[in-house]
Formats: structure tokens, C-alpha cells, sequence
């Protein structure tokens, strides 16, 4: 058999890659909905492999005037119909018409282009309300300045369990909530 240089040329361009294409993330097949984890209202991203608590709604993020599972409801809608648009890949904070609040960006230190749902108006300091809404730690190289250094976080890095829990002891069980018309699955 000769020697034939462009096939085994082409079998190695497919060998390699096949190595360095990237697995697909889970930020790019995610839904999200209103569950609860440990008994309360939670916004859940479902991965085809598993479902992973982003918020876990109470008093202190519901917001004036909103109870917790509105604001559940209302945030996990904003992220599926964000999610549904395709640029939902940052989540940070912005001041818009005078209030603050959770949004999501294309990239990472862009501004936002669509809010997920206002922060209490008594937030004063957004970097550590988004850290412990989503409850995690994200460590700046820089010195930050609490006025202008906005936190980014990945939604893809999230789902993936790239940023150190704020309580890895206390992780929360999600479970989806019950539609009106289904019974409760059993545990």
C-alpha cells in the first residue's frame, strides 16, 4: 500500500480535534423554574444531568412588597426568557433609573442588557449582595473598590461548581414544586 501523506494528515486533524473541541456546558442546555430547596421558594437551573439551586428566596431578597415566591416566580421566568434569547452568560449588577439591580450580560465587564429583578433599595453594597444571593465566594485579583468594581459572575462557571460555596457543608436540596394540576412526586 503506498503511502498516502494526506490521509494520514487528515486523520490527525480529526484526532486532534476531536481532543480540543469543547464539551458542550451546562449553561447551554439549562432551563430554569421555581422550585423549592430545604422548604423554601428556590430559582433552579435544570442541567440534563441535574438541577442546581441559583437563589434561594427569602425575606432578606424578596424585595418590599414582593413574598418570597413571587419573587422566585418572577426571577425564574426573567432567567428562562433571558436564557431562551441566547445572551444570558454574565450575571451582575447595574443602577438603572435610580435602581439597583441583579442583570445579565453577553460578556464580562459589558454592561447589562436585560434585569433578572431589583435588589432591596437598602443594598448597599451590590458585589457582596450578589455573593450572597447566589451564596459563593468570588476572590478579586485586584484591590476592589466597593463603589466601582462590579462582580461578573459565569453562568456556565456556576452551573459547573467553579466558585467556592459561602456554606459547603450546607449545600440545599432542590425539588421542583408541584403545578397546580400534578401531584407531588414521590421522594
Amino acid at each position: 500500500m503506498k503511502n498516502l501523506p494526506w490521509l494520514q494528515l487528515s486523520t490527525a486533524i480529526a484526532f486532534v480535534s476531536a481532543i480540543v473541541t469543547p464539551q458542550p456546558s451546562l449553561a447551554q442546555n439549562v432551563t430554569f423554574f421555581c422550585g423549592t430547596s430545604d422548604g423554601s421558594p428556590a430559582t433552579i437551573a435544570r442541567t440534563g444531568t441535574k438541577e442546581i439551586p441559583l437563589i434561594i428566596w427569602d425575606i432578606t431578597n424578596s424585595g418590599q412588597g414582593s413574598s418570597p415566591q413571587q419573587r422566585c416566580e418572577e426571577a425564574s421566568t426573567n432567567f428562562q426568557n433571558y436564557r431562551n434569547e441566547g445572551s444570558f452568560n454574565y450575571i451582575t449588577t447595574e443602577r438603572i433609573n435610580g435602581q439597583l439591580v441583579v442583570c445579565f450580560a453577553t460578556k464580562e465587564n459589558e454592561p447589562c442588557t436585560g434585569v433578572l429583578f431589583p435588589l432591596n433599595p437598602n443594598e448597599t453594597n451590590p458585589r457582596n449582595a450578589l455573593q450572597r444571593i447566589f451564596r459563593i465566594r468570588v476572590v478579586s485579583s485586584a484591590t476592589i473598590n466597593e463603589t466601582t468594581e462590579r462582580l461578573y459572575i459565569s453562568l456556565d462557571k456556576f452551573l459547573n461548581g467553579g466558585y467556592p460555596s459561602l456554606n459547603p457543608n450546607n449545600r440545599p436540596n432542590p425539588r421542583p414544586q408541584p403545578t397546580p394540576n400534578s401531584a407531588p412526586s414521590p421522594q
